[in-house]
């Protein structure tokens, strides 16, 4: 592995003292969080997902994902590259590298991952998400699944680190719900809410 940018060493020495729930409940406290949530869950499915960081003209960026339009709790909605871990995945990080390269198209051998976030369970779906940190030493090139995947979204760290970045917004769901003062972030005019917030929230307050 090249040597890492010093932001990349930031975030692996953050690594070490993760802030956990406390920045998932910021997020999302409507919900409760992975911990009480796993309590009372049965039947759940693991699932990982990677967030990507890269440089581009001394700019830090990270990468999400906007999915496909269709029947189901998460159509439509912004996240980051990831899905269910299948039978022959080795380990959750395997499993966010392989979703990586399937939806993406960026091959595992041009990621090192860097360790892992505070895991986010989603009750509508039963996923129990086992999220990573990566870094691609050079600008990546996508290759979109066109199954899975309608748009790649680079943005530059700053915004994260943004405090305009973070607002609370209505949120209908696929159901015509209509969820009210919902925390989110918007990033480059898109409403980035619930799982993926929670974990955007980790990574900014590790950087802060």
């Amino acid at each position: 592995m090249k040597q890492l940018p010093t932001i990349y060493k930031k975030i692996q020495y953050a690594l070490n003292d993760l802030p956990g729930e406390v920045a998932h409940k910021e997020m999302f406290p409507t919900r409760r969080v992975a911990s009480e949530e796993l309590k009372t869950a049965e039947n759940y499915r693991i699932s990982a997902v990677l967030a990507l960081f890269y440089e581009e003209k001394s700019k830090t960026k990270l990468i999400l994902t906007q999915r496909n339009d269709y029947k189901g709790s998460h159509g439509g909605q912004i996240s980051f590259p990831g899905g269910k871990m299948e039978d022959w995945d080795d380990n959750t990080i395997a499993t966010a590298l392989r979703e990586t390269h399937e939806e993406i198209g960026i091959p595992p051998s041009d990621i090192d991952v860097l360790g892992k976030l505070t895991d986010v369970y989603i009750p509508v779906s039963k996923f129990l998400v086992h999220p990573y940190i990566g870094f691609h030493q050079n600008v990546p090139e996508f290759v979109l699944s066109t199954r899975e995947v309608k748009e790649v979204i680079p943005f530059d760290l700053e915004l994260l680190l943004d405090e305009s970045t973070l607002q609370k917004r209505p949120i209908k769901l696929s159901n015509g719900m209509i969820l009210k003062d919902i925390p989110c972030f918007i990033i480059d005019d898109r409403i980035v809410w619930g799982a993926t917030a929670l974990m955007l929230n980790e990574i900014k307050i590790m950087l802060k």
